[in-house]
Parts: structure tokens; sequence; C-alpha cells
């Protein structure tokens, strides 16, 4: 079975030996600090020295750094959720004697018996990823750019002065609007999750804007700005809401800082 599939349907993906699961909302938090391993940009660090290590050597190099970040850890512990093995996964010191080097000095790591490597890890990454929409870096643009953007879609927020919604909060809102019980809310996977919320969130809008329209009372001048609430709502450009006005917006936040 294809890996959309299995994302459309909430299926476990099968990977050589493995049955990789998609992540439930009751341990969102848990991932949202594990999930650093898949995010990692080596090759945007000073030097360039990291540029030929693959992504699984760096997480391996890093993670012996004095004030390295504990990358293999992270890795542990999100394995242990989308394997479902809380058990083997529980005694860190020894689960960690699974994350080895081979007789050519390359990272390997070994479950059930089995040796993976950064090819593997490369590929698992890209399933944990699919199957809980995880939003990791874009190396296709530079981070210098990145950057700049992020600061922009911050300084939008903190325009607009709303407080960012807690995940208690979208809890509870999927609760109200849907009148879905809160254990099946915990239950469900990050992805129908986080994808609930925006759809509902289209939905609602889309509903005031068609009645606002259809009142007579109001005109909106571009049509097209009403879209239906069954639209797709993917987007290729995750910046789209500020990159359009990214100059304008640095130079404001540059007087901010220099009040």
């Amino acid at each position: 079975m294809d890996l959309q599939t299995c994302v459309t349907f909430d299926l476990p993906f099968k990977y050589k030996k493995l049955l990789l699961y998609p992540i439930a909302v009751r341990d969102y938090t848990t991932l949202s600090s594990a999930v650093q391993c898949l995010k990692t940009d080596k090759n945007s660090i000073p030097g360039g020295k990291f540029i030929t290590m693959s992504e699984l050597e760096y997480l391996y190099y890093a993670s012996r750094l004095e004030d390295g970040v504990p990358y293999i850890l992270h890795f542990d512990r999100l394995l242990s959720l989308v394997l479902k093995d809380d058990s083997s996964f529980s005694n860190i010191p020894e689960s960690i004697r699974r994350y080895k080097y081979n007789d050519n000095n390359k990272p390997i790591f070994i479950i059930e018996g089995e040796e993976y490597n950064h090819k593997d890890f490369a590929e698992i990454k890209k399933i944990i990823v699919e199957q809980n929409d995880i939003e990791v870096p874009d190396t296709n643009i530079s981070k210098e750019v990145r950057d700049s953007l992020e600061k922009a879609r911050e300084y939008k927020r903190r325009l607009s002065k709303e407080k960012p919604a807690s995940l208690e909060d979208y809890i509870i809102s999927i609760a109200v609007a849907t009148g879905w019980e809160m254990e099946y809310i915990y239950s469900m996977p990050i992805r129908k999750f986080q994808k609930t919320i925006s759809r509902l969130d289209n939905y609602i809008h889309y509903k005031i804007y068609l009645a606002a329209s259809m009142s007579g009372m109001v005109e909106f001048k571009d049509k097209s700005f009403i879209k239906h609430w069954l639209s797709n709502l993917d987007t290729k450009d995750k910046y789209s809401d500020v990159s359009v006005d990214l100059d304008a917006l640095q130079n404001k936040i540059s007087l901010e800082s220099a009040k």
C-alpha cells in the first residue's frame, strides 16, 4: 500500500520490517520536543564542514558535543512513538546502545536486530514528516531568507495583537465546534487534528464571507476572495502570507528594534 493511501486513512506504513504509525494528539508535546532531530539544517552552518556528512552522521556528531543537542535521544523517543514500542524504549541508557558505528565508521541504528543506515534514516524521516504533517526547513530557500521571513511572520502576528492559541485551546475549540468527545480528539492522528483545525477555520470564515456578500450590505472587489470551504488548503509556499510584504515589514522590524 502506498504512503499517501496510508496517510489518508491513518494506517501504519511498512518500511522494510518496520510498521510506522501516525502519532496521536496525546503525544503532541513529546513530538514537539523530539522532532528537532528531523529539523536540522546542517548545510547552513557556517564553514561548510558538514555538507559532505549525511544527516544521520551529523546527528551522531552533534549529539556527542559537550554543549550539543541530544538529537539521538530525540530520535530514540521519536522512534518509540512511531513504532508504538514504549516498553523497549523506556530505558534510555539501554536503548541508546542501538545507535552505533559500523566497521566503516558510518552511523547505524539497530531495531530488532536489523541494521539501518543513513539512507534508511532519510526514508524514515520522509514517512514520519508526511504522516504527521511536520514542517521541516525548506532547503531550497537560504537560511538568511528563511530567518527574515520568520521575523516578518512574527512581526505580523505582533501587529495583530493576537496571542497564539495553546494546544489545549485547539482541543477545546474542536470539541465545541464538532461535539466530539475529548478522548476521541486525544486519539486523533496529529495530521488529522491539524487539518481539522484548518478546515473548521476555513468553513466558518466561508460562511461569514458568503453571508455578508449575499446580504448586499458588503461587496468584495475581488470575487475570488471567497473560496469554497472545500477548496484545497494546502500551499506550496508556507510564507505566502508574508513574502509579498517582506521588505516593508523588515523596515518596520528595524525601526521597532531601534526603540
